[in-house]
């Protein structure tokens, strides 16, 4: 299984990205793909946020993306987990979020987290392998 981070989806939805075509490739190259809803919500505000889009197009991309990957619902658990971990690993901040990210990635038994930002990922999931498209 693969689990596809925030960056990934944001450039597969947004044909201007300049990533796109890579992005988009992962996506669709990944097996099994998979994210968690937290990610969805982080799209939506990468996408109104950063890029500007307006926020019913940006709603539709990112709902669009259940079509296209499985979307795992958080658990209290995997909060629990992700927080608990954070101190073993240095997590501060922001970073928490890509420690849940990892948490569902673990969870899942994903064999690989595809993102744009590896080194967000190297002290939280030191135990999956971390691809860039």
């Amino acid at each position: 299984m693969t689990f596809l981070d925030t960056g990934i989806m944001v450039g597969a939805v947004l044909e201007a990205h300049p990533e796109h075509a890579a992005c988009l490739s992962a996506l669709e190259d990944s097996e099994r793909p998979f994210t968690d809803a937290h990610a969805l919500a982080e799209t939506f505000a990468t996408l109104t946020g950063f890029y500007r889009v307006p926020t019913e197009a940006a709603a539709e991309l990112t709902l669009s993306m259940r079509e296209l990957i499985e979307v795992e619902a958080l658990k209290l658990a995997d909060y629990e987990t992700a927080i608990r971990e954070a101190r073993g690993r240095g997590v501060m901040g922001g970073g928490i979020y890509d420690s849940l990210h990892a948490t569902i990635a673990r969870r899942k038994s994903a064999a690989r987290i595809v993102t744009r930002n590896p080194s967000h990922f190297q002290h939280v999931a030191p135990d999956i392998e971390i691809l860039t498209p």
